[in-house]
């Protein structure tokens, strides 16, 4: 697996755990929501190549 790979396995992880968080912590849905926003779009940019 390349570090890119890596990087976005890891990136996958860090998204499916906010959701998890966002379900437990209704206070907390838009912050966890906006930041797997922005780690998807990091995702994008990895899988571009960029």
């Amino acid at each position: 697996m390349t570090d890119r790979e890596h990087a976005i396995s890891a990136l996958s992880d860090m998204i499916r755990s906010n959701n998890e968080k966002a379900e437990k912590n209704q206070e907390l849905k838009d912050w966890f929501n906006n930041l797997n926003r922005d780690l998807l779009q990091a995702i994008e940019t990895l899988r571009k190549g960029a």
